[in-house]
């Protein structure tokens, strides 16, 4: 009885511990990203010539969803280029 309940409390502290590491992760790879979208390039509204890497990159990123679907990088990442995409558009305004 002892074993089983040192187990339980073993395996509760083990999944505290991964579900705060998935945490510090998933924060981590946030922050890398929105500084990687803050270096890209996006053109105005009536520009035809130049290539919006934001944009680009947002239809690289659903196309990857189209692959593998239910991958939590690929939802993290088109939250931050919405995050980034309205940063911008209330920056100007």
């Amino acid at each position: 009885m002892v074993n089983e309940a040192a187990t339980v409390v073993f395996n509760h502290n083990l999944t505290q511990t991964d579900t705060s590491t998935k945490d510090t992760e998933e924060r981590d790879f946030r922050e890398r990203y929105t500084v990687e979208l803050r270096k890209k390039r996006q053109c105005g509204l009536n520009n035809y010539y130049r290539v919006d890497e934001l944009l680009e990159e947002r239809k690289q990123v659903n196309q990857q969803q189209m692959k593998t679907p239910g991958r939590r990088g690929e939802v993290i990442k088109h939250e931050e280029i919405s995050k980034e995409m309205s940063r911008r558009l209330l920056r100007r305004g």
